[in-house]
């Protein structure tokens, strides 16, 4: 019964894990973040680092495994936002 548990949670895993994907390399393409929210990324990055420290606490391995690699994608698109926005915001005080 806890292998077709835990069989749910590597298919959610994967599913919602790899979504994020084609953003990443959009993201990294493009190097337009305009489309994001600051707010997004910032607040489901922090909330996949919890989900991470919840799956360590409860030494379930779908949780640590697929925030792991979420993490992997999110940082990336994190940096490459906040990296943005302050372009921005510099630009914006230069033309003011």
């Amino acid at each position: 019964m806890a292998i077709e548990f835990d069989m749910v949670g590597y298919i959610a895993g994967t599913l919602t894990t790899f979504a994020s994907l084609p953003q990443l390399i959009k993201s990294l393409k493009t190097k337009d973040m305009s489309g994001i929210s600051l707010y997004f990324v910032v607040t489901f990055t922090l909330g996949l680092s919890l989900w991470l420290v919840y799956g360590i606490l409860k030494n379930d391995y779908p949780i640590i495994i697929f925030n792991i690699i979420s993490l992997m994608f999110w940082i990336p698109i994190t940096y490459l936002k906040v990296k943005d926005e302050l372009r921005r915001k510099l630009n914006y005080s230069r033309v003011r």
